[in-house]
């Protein structure tokens, strides 16, 4: 076929399409009817989702240290694991085939601007079971997964070594504390001038170490409350459910309508073409 009889046929298809509107009108309609209709017949699920805050380690000098698996890809990778979904499915009670193709993940962006940082980027873990309490039992025994798998060694370690560096520092002050009141005392009973300036010398040499010991003491617990806020994964809020379709009912409709025109748009070709044959027979 050569290109001047494409074009003359494409010409005439359009329109065919566009003097029998209504037919193509009528396939767009009944398309849209039946998608509306195919996203009932899947029946309805419930969906249960969970959020977590992904942890954020530093560094001793305070920069970020990059992880996988704290990244949305890494926390998406474990609950889509087939090791997770078999553990989830024996805590919520549910089939491992239930789960397959129904846990999903997502981001879910709390920043303001183009781009969030790290400590602005929240994971939804969404599950769709058929019963309301089994979704909402998995989602959280996957959450729970999630926390636990995500939580490096890294920053346990760095936790350990605060926690010990705070144990050492608040028995020095305790000690210090004894040692200035039992040297402030002798200061006051002494008579003798030369051991009174001695006293007083170490006093104050125990009140400076108290102090350092106390910024010291002040700095650890500070990182340590920054290391189990924002280091280690949290878990945010409760679990949120709600009924939802086995198809999307928008998407369903959409396809529908799209071969519903598609299928008009050949009704109207095909009786254009008949209506010729017949005006040259």
């Amino acid at each position: 076929m050569s290109d001047v009889e494409r074009e003359i046929d494409l010409g005439r298809w359009k329109e065919a399409a566009v003097e029998r509107w209504w037919l193509v009108a009528a396939g767009l309609v009944a398309g849209a009817i039946l998608g509306a209709v195919y996203s009932l017949s899947g029946g309805s699920l419930y969906q249960a989702s969970v959020l977590i805050s992904p942890g954020q380690a530093f560094s001793p000098s305070g920069a970020p240290v990059q992880n996988y698996l704290s990244s949305p890809r890494g926390i998406n990778d474990i609950v889509t694991a087939g090791d997770t979904l078999t553990r989830t499915a024996k805590q919520a009670d549910v089939s491992l085939s239930q789960l397959r193709g129904h846990v999903t993940t997502q981001t879910v962006l709390t920043g303001s601007g183009t781009t969030a940082t790290r400590g602005t980027v929240l994971i939804e873990i969404i599950v769709q079971l058929p019963k309301v309490k089994k979704a909402e039992a998995a989602a959280e025994a996957l959450r729970t997964i999630v926390i636990d798998e995500t939580t490096s060694n890294y920053v346990k370690q760095s936790v350990d070594v605060l926690q010990t560096e705070i144990s050492s520092y608040e028995s020095e002050l305790s000690s210090l504390t004894k040692s200035i009141a039992t040297l402030n005392q002798a200061v006051t009973n002494t008579s003798d001038a030369i051991l009174k300036a001695v006293l007083a010398v170490q006093a104050d040499s125990a009140a400076q170490r108290y102090a350092t010991f106390s910024n010291d003491l002040a700095t650890a617990r500070q990182q340590l409350a920054l290391a189990q806020s924002v280091e280690f994964p949290q878990a945010i809020g409760g679990v949120s459910s709600g009924k939802t379709t086995a198809r999307s009912r928008r998407n369903s409709i959409l396809v529908g309508a799209l071969i519903g025109l598609i299928a008009g748009a050949i009704v109207a070709i095909v009786a254009d073409i008949r209506a010729r044959r017949a005006r040259v027979a």
